[in-house]
């Protein structure tokens, strides 16, 4: 099973207060539950824990952000935020790209259980 919940995923938020706000991924709790920053409300001192089954997932890692945390390197809201403004510029022009509206058509289609579907 391929897991898309690593850390550095751009992640959307599809339940609760913080609907359709956008984080990265800081790491895995368990099998239905991550931590998630975004660098300004949801800081990496205090990552929000989220239902896998509430986040929309994208095809888009921050790399720097994924390294750090599979090193033990210190991540920083700085870092997180930056990234999330990368992520965010190049998720709008690869959908403007193909003609799609950004509206979450380049998410990656999964089931309950973590497992990419059609």
């Amino acid at each position: 099973m391929k897991d898309y919940f690593t850390p550095g995923r751009l992640v959307s938020s599809t339940a609760g207060r913080d609907y359709g706000k956008f984080y990265l991924i800081l790491d895995r709790v368990n099998e239905t539950r991550v931590r998630v920053v975004n660098g300004a409300d949801r800081k990496v001192s205090g990552p929000k824990l989220k239902n896998i089954k509430h986040l929309k997932v994208y095809p888009l890692v921050a790399g720097d952000i994924a390294h750090k945390v599979s090193t033990g390197q210190r991540v920083t809201d700085l870092d997180v935020r930056r990234a999330l403004k990368e992520l965010l510029e190049t998720y709008g022009q690869a959908a403007t790209a193909q003609g799609k509206p950004s509206d979450g058509k380049l998410e990656l289609k999964l089931n309950g259980s973590g497992k990419e579907v059609g």
